[in-house]
């Protein structure tokens, strides 16, 4: 069996730069969140750029290293959203998926040769996988847990960031073959496994730095003197790494999220917010060839309550700016209590719907961009007249037979100002000119002209008199 390990190092790193691909060769330093800390946060990770900044420093010290470091503060809505593109990187690769932590995800790599190609094919294929979702990983992959664990480790020292469109790239990979892999654990240093501190310690006092130097001792000694913990150390660096792989079906969950520095207390900051969310939700969905038929919007406002909205879509759809029209219409028409501190963004999935492209003529809008036309001139308020609430009509028409009421009500008031523009214009001309042809009686009231008559203007009051004698005589 062959299990590939998918691990994201400095995960609120990762998360930072995917939201700020731009920051990626700065001077940048994610710190720990907190107002009150100052100086006193501790560094959680940084860029290369920032040389001799190290995580576990405080702030005060790494900007005494650094003067010009940029901070970002930890965010845990951006880490869990990292989590999560992470698991759906592997998702896209095996069907069976296990999360063992945030970041930390196992697939099952058993069988992929036929669909991708050979070991290192498979891995480059997951580090791919999680680059288009902007998230930078390592990946190892060998016959167990444990070694694959230790050898995305080992590629870890080969990860490099790069800015790239959908977020963070720069992953790597190693692939330990069955062969190779009693060599590959030999030289790997205790400190690398992340061992209890008492069990570190001991092996310390007794001479051993490597896999291989435990190896070499034999087994049942070691475990009586150490326990264990020992005893599973030794089979593992003996190579028998009895780990099983154990899929879990758990619910996919496309969220993005964002932690604000201060209470947004207006729509514009917080349409800077969703832009980015979207584009990065939209990211996640094409990668796995999904669409939204339902987005849920929750606001952390100022006394940590969450303000939760759904929006129905009227067609499943990855259309950024569509949806940002229906956030906004959503948060305006009913705004949240209090100052946003928190945003979080999520999406119901069904496949994907492919559109039929019209053979002839220009395509037409999309019923996401209707729907938020529609729900945008209901909300308008130039729609709203003194005789009566046509903002409620047009929407509830528009709503039902896809804006056509809308462009009815526009076409009416279109015909109401060119009649208001004729009669203005027709009373500004005084005595009506007769022209060649058939004078309208009703118009002018003075009968017919012969053709190529000569013209003369007849005064509409006296035309008026002389209709009326001749109705009086019988002739009309």
């Amino acid at each position: 069996m062959k299990i590939a390990c998918l691990w994201v190092p400095e995960l609120s790193l990762v998360s930072a730069l995917r939201a700020e691909p731009r920051l990626c060769a700065e001077l940048l330093a994610v710190v720990q969140a907190g107002r009150d800390l100052g100086g006193r946060a501790h560094v959680l990770g940084a860029t290369a750029a920032a040389v001799g900044v190290e995580p576990g420093q405080s702030l005060a010290e790494a900007r005494a290293i650094c003067p010009r470091l940029i901070t970002r503060e930890a965010s845990p809505e951006r880490e869990r959203a990292a989590a999560q593109a992470a698991r759906e990187a592997a998702s896209a690769v095996s069907p069976r998926v296990e999360e063992a932590a945030p970041g930390l995800v196992y697939l099952d790599a058993s069988g992929l040769e036929s669909l991708i190609g050979d070991d290192r094919a498979v891995a480059r294929a997951v580090v791919a996988a999680a680059e288009r979702v902007g998230v930078r990983a390592a990946v190892g992959l060998a016959s167990g847990k444990s070694v694959a664990r230790l050898a995305a480790r080992a590629a870890a020292a080969d990860l490099t960031l790069l800015a790239t469109s959908s977020g963070v790239g720069g992953g790597a990979f190693r692939v330990v073959s069955v062969h190779e892999q009693r060599d590959f654990l030999a030289s790997l240093p205790l400190y690398a496994l992340e061992l209890p501190d008492e069990l570190q310690d001991a092996l310390r006092r007794f001479g051993l730095h490597t896999l291989g130097e435990v190896a070499a001792l034999p087994p049942g000694p070691l475990a009586a003197r150490l326990g264990t913990e020992a005893a599973l150390l030794s089979r593992l660096a003996r190579g028998e790494d009895a780990s099983a792989l154990t899929a879990r079906q758990e619910p996919e969950r496309f969220e993005e999220g964002e932690e604000l520095e201060w209470d947004a207390a207006s729509i514009e900051p917080l349409l800077f917010v969703w832009k980015g969310l979207l584009d990065r939700l939209a990211q996640r969905l094409t990668a796995r060839g999904l669409m939204a038929r339902e987005l849920l919007l929750q606001l952390r406002v100022a006394d940590g309550s969450w303000d939760e909205r759904a929006i129905d879509l009227a067609a499943p759809t990855r259309e950024v700016a569509a949806l940002l029209q229906l956030l906004r219409l959503s948060v305006e028409s009913r705004p949240p209590p209090a100052g946003v501190r928190a945003v979080r963004l999520s999406a119901v999935t069904t496949r994907e719907v492919l559109e039929q492209m019209p053979l002839f003529g220009a395509r037409g809008a999309s019923p996401t961009h209707l729907a938020a036309a529609v729900s945008s001139a209901a909300a308008s308020r130039p729609l709203r007249r003194a005789g009566g609430d046509l903002a409620g009509g047009a929407g509830a028409a528009a709503a039902a037979d896809g804006g056509s009421a809308v462009r009815r009500i526009g076409h009416a008031a279109a015909g109401d100002r060119r009649r208001r523009a004729w009669r203005t214009r027709r009373s500004e001309r005084g005595p009506l000119a007769h022209r060649r042809g058939v004078v309208d009686r009703v118009a002018a009231g003075a009968g017919c002209v012969r053709p190529g008559a000569r013209r003369r203007s007849v005064d509409p009051r006296r035309a008026r008199d002389r209709h009326g004698d001749l109705a009086d005589r019988g002739r009309v």
